[in-house]
């Protein structure tokens, strides 16, 4: 049984009232939303903001709304738990902004958008180390990597998150990013590889 298949079938019974299939359904996807959540706050959000009380609100909201959710593809429950995660970080950022009086803490937060642990863009760069066996070297390759894509302008950053993170289709990158055909997002998408990049590069990845 593949991926896709298990994750249909987790989430049939899950809808179903069967409380270890959700269990493991968002088990299954829980470090890739907690990744999502951490390039979504980014280091400005997060001095102020616990990424764990994010998670944890945001998979609350998903067991109340799972019965609603209609699952097409592995993208789709990813992007959905982004969505929710999103609507929990505007939430708790427009807080803190009102209970502090802050100039809407540095940081832009997209309408719309996901994330995957396994992002081609992090593998590639941690692939291009002169030591591509030290785990822990490999693990801070990504981490700065995402530090990277959370300081890229939105629609830079969108792109990433929903080819390299979520591993949608060019044409659901378009639709979900308002870009006129496959194309013009893989186009984009090109422009903001450049640009993460050089945002990597000048932390001293070669």
């Amino acid at each position: 049984m593949d991926d896709l298949t298990a994750s249909f079938e987790l989430v049939q019974r899950a809808q179903a009232g069967d409380e270890e299939a959700r269990n493991r359904l968002f088990t299954r996807y829980y470090d890739r939303v907690r990744r999502i959540v951490r390039m979504r706050l980014g280091p400005a959000l997060r001095a102020h903001l616990e990424d764990g009380d994010i998670l944890q609100e945001t998979f609350a909201a998903a067991v109340e709304a799972l019965d609603r959710f209609e699952m097409r593809d592995d993208a789709s429950l990813i992007n959905w738990l982004a969505k929710l995660a999103q609507h929990k970080i505007i939430a708790a950022a427009d807080y803190h902004s009102a209970k502090k009086r802050d100039t809407r803490l540095e940081v832009r937060l997209s309408s719309r958008g996901p994330f995957d642990d396994s992002s081609c863009v992090a593998r590639e760069l941690a692939g291009s180390m002169s030591t591509p066996g030290d785990h822990a070297a490999r693990e801070e390759v990504k981490e700065i990597v995402e530090e990277c894509v959370a300081e890229l302008p939105p629609e830079y950053r969108e792109l990433i998150l929903l080819r390299d993170y979520a591993g949608g289709s060019w044409e659901r990158v378009a639709a979900e990013t308002g870009r006129p055909s496959a194309e013009a997002a893989r186009m984009m998408h090109a422009r903001a590889l450049v640009e993460l990049s050089k945002l990597v590069r000048a932390r001293g990845v070669r």
